[in-house]
């Protein structure tokens, strides 16, 4: 069955791979016959996931030009090529934007936004010199909808969603993909492990959530839905798909705005 996706043998790096749906994104592109780098802030957590699936783990950092070139320079080294890159970083912080300082801009952009610039021009330079590659990069619904209360995330993902239109035109003719997922509300494990109780409460007090903000399958996704998505941009099931972006959300985006049925269309 691997062999639909194409990618026995090729050289993939997961950035943030420790954990969450970078974890599982990591064991699919295994299990799919890809030989895998795991890269993460967190030492441990990289070591625990390349253990899992017998790869290999690197730690770093991909908020400055420096230590994106250093992760992906080292996954190219310890896999013997690079074609396939997944990158899943990111991290919403709250805040009205009349009191977003610069502090707030900087690392919101930093993090949704620049880290991705860095991780694909050090990538493609891998890519772009063998003429093969995919890449794969995780936005937001943050950037397709006015985002209240996280303005510089939104924009940083806009920009995610930009940044992979505008390398697919420039890089297309060397035969090197580039696509994002968008999701919405996700119970990733970063989320669901802030909730009192089991892990089933958590998911249920999610999905509770989801149906009463009119979410058309009455629940919020999983980590592994997030995943699969990531799996299958970065394979040849997406072979002929450059410069897309996979909204992951349920069915939001395309309900009738208004909920309290008195509004008809």
């Amino acid at each position: 069955m691997k062999d639909i996706f194409g990618l026995d043998g090729h050289k993939a790096l997961v950035v943030g791979g420790g954990y969450g749906h970078g974890r599982l994104t990591a064991h699919l592109l295994h299990e799919a016959g890809a030989q895998v780098a795991v890269a993460d802030i967190d030492a441990d957590r990289a070591s625990n996931v390349a253990n899992e699936i017998g790869g290999h783990a690197i730690v770093g950092d991909v908020t400055t030009p420096e230590g994106a070139k250093a992760i992906v320079d080292e996954a190219h080294d310890k896999l013997g090529g690079l074609t396939r890159l997944a990158n899943v970083v990111g991290l919403v912080q709250m805040g009205q934007f009349i009191d977003n300082d610069p502090a707030h801009w900087k690392q919101q952009m930093d993090l949704n936004l620049m880290q991705h610039v860095y991780v694909c021009q050090a990538a493609g330079k891998h890519m772009l010199a063998v003429g093969d590659g995919a890449i794969a990069m995780v936005a937001s619904v943050s950037g397709i909808y006015g985002a209240s209360n996280q303005v510089a995330y939104g924009m940083a993902k806009a920009g995610v969603m930009s940044l992979a239109r505008s390398l697919a035109a420039e890089w297309g003719p060397v035969g090197v993909r580039v696509n994002a997922i968008a999701p919405d509300i996700t119970a990733v494990p970063r989320l669901t492990e802030n909730f009192p109780g089991s892990e089933e409460e958590a998911l249920a007090m999610f999905d509770t959530m989801a149906k009463g903000e009119g979410v058309p399958l009455q629940r919020f996704g999983r980590a592994h839905e997030l995943a699969r998505p990531l799996l299958f941009l970065l394979s040849d099931m997406s072979s002929y798909m450059t410069g897309q972006c996979l909204v992951i959300d349920g069915g939001t985006m395309v309900r009738f705005p208004h909920t309290t049925g008195g509004a008809k269309p």
